[in-house]
């Protein structure tokens, strides 16, 4: 990416969330000290060449009092005497990282970014908002921000020198004290197929066509296999979850509030992956040649499971085709496109079901470490298999707004048909984690 592109923006410092208190200012040894206010951080992606001159000049010019009497905030602020606020997203600090107050997962982006020089572009305006939610879309203007609040880059450097000067016996204590490094795409697939080889005939059922259930008579057969289909799966996945690196490590309140609120978008990603091989069949040939003059339909067929198939006129009758077509022409139609592949979608899954913003997690921080982790696997994988298309890991991460919102309307149609059963759903997944592996 050319520098020129990676310039800091003035108008980012208005959009991305809170700014530290006093002593989270950008450090001015970086300041040449001319009348131009030039700013230096360093090479690598997204360097700054032409900071704002009246900011430098601020910055230069107001003693560290005047500059805490003007940046304190009044008793009732949120910020008021806090100094363990991460300067770039406005989390939880751990502690001072690179110069300034910052959470584990900040660190360590920009430690990966610089370790590997990586560069970023901003899909939008580079003045994205850069939040405790909305963190994790726009690498660029993270970047960026964590370069305008202070982190240095040549603090990422020494730190690499001093490690690489430690004794062996040293760096094999740090590496056993990191909670997150067995999170790699060959663990995770590794416990993906391990889950899929389960029978799940085990499977406690938390789906089914009970008497209270709005099903059409006629339908209640096709229904009720659907729901053992269901209940098969999740049972496999949450089998996947127990497999997968550091999710038994956290804390049982946790693996049940994360499986509770992604179940349903997991089970979707595979339903949506699996039916790509279905989308032309309808078009194919005897000899396996796509049918050009064949009229292009809305896509037919859907992969619930292994020789499973639902098809939508079937779909249609049961009341189910708006979201039959929304799952295989917003994600399975554009997970085609993108050709993605088992490792990526292993991925995906892994970011789903680590995720930090659910509400009433005890150790989020962890949870933000292994999501972190997976980013940084899937940003190398995505370079490694496909190195001319940078744009490659962002399209990636957009499928999962769409799959969110997907995964919202199922859950109404199940309640709405009454389909889910007696059991409280974190009940359900407490015994499905009380099984033997």
């Amino acid at each position: 990416m050319d520098t020129n592109d990676s310039a800091l923006d003035p108008s980012i410092m208005g959009q991305m969330g809170p700014i530290s208190p006093p002593e989270l200012k950008p450090d001015t040894s970086l300041l040449n000290g001319n009348s131009m206010g030039g700013f230096s951080p360093g090479p690598g992606p997204g360097s700054p060449s032409n900071f704002n001159q009246m900011s430098i000049s601020a910055a230069t010019n107001i003693s560290p009092t005047t500059a805490q009497n003007r940046l304190a905030y009044p008793p009732n602020h949120p910020l008021s005497g806090s100094k363990h606020l991460c300067s770039i997203c406005g989390d939880r600090a751990s502690g001072k990282h690179y110069g300034v107050y910052s959470c584990e997962g900040c660190k360590g982006f920009f430690k990966r970014t610089v370790r590997k020089d990586l560069t970023y572009a901003c899909r939008e305006d580079k003045n994205c908002t850069i939040d405790k939610r909305q963190r994790n879309r726009c690498q660029y203007c993270r970047y960026q921000k964590c370069l305008i609040c202070g982190m240095k880059r040549e603090a990422v450097q020494e730190e690499r020198q001093r490690g690489a000067k430690m004794l062996p016996k040293q760096t094999d204590d740090v590496s056993q004290a990191n909670p997150v490094r067995d999170l790699t795409i060959e663990r995770l697939m590794e416990a993906e197929q391990k889950s899929e080889n389960r029978s799940g005939d085990n499977a406690i059922p938390y789906l089914r066509v009970g008497p209270n259930s709005v099903v059409q008579a006629e339908y209640k057969g096709a229904v009720s296999h659907l729901c053992q289909m269901v209940n098969k799966q999740l049972y496999q996945l949450i089998e996947y979850a127990r497999r997968t690196p550091h999710f038994a490590q956290l804390q049982r309140e946790d693996q049940i509030t994360l499986l509770r609120a992604g179940w349903n978008e997991l089970l979707i990603a595979t339903v949506a992956w699996r039916s790509i091989e279905f989308l032309d069949q309808e078009r194919t040939n005897a000899d396996g040649s796509i049918d050009r003059r064949a009229p292009v339909r809305p896509p037919q067929l859907m992969c619930l499971g292994p020789n499973f198939t639902l098809h939508r006129n079937s779909a249609h009758q049961a009341g189910v085709a708006p979201i039959f077509d929304r799952i295989l022409s917003e994600l399975s139609v554009k997970m085609k496109r993108l050709s993605i592949d088992r490792a990526e979608l292993t991925c995906l899954k892994a970011i789903i079901l680590f995720n930090p913003d659910i509400r009433g997690l005890k150790c989020k921080q962890d949870v933000d470490l292994c999501r972190e982790k997976i980013y940084a696997c899937l940003d190398e994988h995505c370079r490694n298999h496909h190195p001319g298309d940078d744009g490659r890991f962002a399209q990636l991460l957009l499928r999962l707004p769409a799959l969110r919102s997907i995964s919202l309307k199922c859950l109404d149609h199940l309640f709405c048909f009454r389909l889910i059963g007696e059991k409280n759903l974190e009940t359900f997944i407490g015994e499905m984690l009380d099984t033997p592996l």
